[in-house]
């Protein structure tokens, strides 16, 4: 059992990526009846910075700028700091069922950031699944904006998030796997997070006004952003841990899990209505982001 865990440890570390990723909208969306968008931005980073290097400290792990390079805090830039920050902005007008539809969707968008910054080939399976996933996003958008959930701003708004997702992922992918220390790229992205957020806050949008005396009582509002600072320290955390040790077309097949975590998340945290058109529409959309992988992933394997 111990060397079935140890030979599989990317596999369930990407699991808890993913369910952290797709858990995450439905407590925004809680967080943000209290909180000022850059607000949480700022409580956020904060907290996970603060937890990311207390882990550091114990594990003895070198954090210096000379060990890791300057390329996490571009990674820090794109992800998590404007992919959260969209993510905040988009959930205030859409719902986050449809938040975690368009996280699923991030796999299939990667052939096409990778053709324009590395000059990959895209292969006609991945147009055939884009076809596929794109009538499963709109029969899902459609829907709930009929429903008056929904709303077509938030929802771009998100999808430019996940571009900048995509975008980190392939910068990242090599550079996780070269002799880097996790824990110091994941430290770096986090400080980057935390200092940008805390500078629109102080500086760049000095009238928010964050209550700090009432954000110390535990309202609901107050604890999803708790959940939300602990959520983001552990799921980049095993991200980053599953890049090393998983194939990324294994990884790629993973992610469309987050559509069904989530709209689970929200009905659980927000008492959002689950219908079947809506997991019948997440089914499309994980099927269309599977087939450009499944080859891919037997290959790697």
């Amino acid at each position: 059992m111990i060397n079935f865990l140890k030979t599989n440890s990317g596999y369930f570390a990407m699991l808890l990526a993913v369910i952290g990723f797709g858990a995450g909208p439905p407590f925004v969306t809680l967080a943000l009846k209290e909180f000022y968008i850059v607000d949480l931005l700022a409580v956020r980073f904060f907290i996970a910075f603060l937890l990311m290097v207390i882990f550091c400290l114990v594990m003895r792990v070198d954090i210096s700028i000379k060990q890791v390079g300057l390329k996490p805090f571009l990674m820090g830039l794109l992800n998590p700091f404007l992919v959260t920050l969209s993510f905040h902005v988009g959930l205030l007008l859409t719902s986050p069922v449809n938040g975690v539809a368009i996280i699923s969707t991030l796999p299939l968008m990667q052939p096409f950031v990778a053709r324009i910054f590395l000059k990959e080939k895209i292969e006609i399976k991945v147009i055939i699944g884009a076809f596929i996933t794109v009538i499963g996003t709109y029969l899902l958008l459609t829907s709930q904006s009929k429903s008056g959930v929904g709303n077509y701003l938030g929802d771009l708004i998100i999808f430019l998030g996940i571009l900048c997702a995509s975008t980190n992922e392939v910068i990242g992918r090599r550079f996780m796997q070269t002799n880097v220390n996790q824990l110091s790229v994941n430290t770096f992205q986090y400080f980057t997070g935390f200092v940008l957020s805390f500078l629109i806050l102080f500086i760049i949008w000095p009238n928010s006004s964050f209550d700090y005396t009432y954000h110390l009582e535990f309202t609901p509002s107050v604890m999803a952003a708790l959940t939300l600072s602990f959520i983001t320290f552990a799921a980049y955390l095993f991200y980053n841990y599953a890049l090393r040790r998983v194939p990324i077309g294994r990884i790629s097949l993973m992610y469309p899990l987050t559509g069904p975590i989530g709209a689970t998340s929200a009905w659980i945290v927000i008492d959002a209505e689950i219908t079947l058109k809506i997991f019948i529409s997440l089914a499309i959309i994980l099927i269309g982001t599977i087939i450009p992988y499944i080859n891919k992933s037997t290959k790697s394997s």
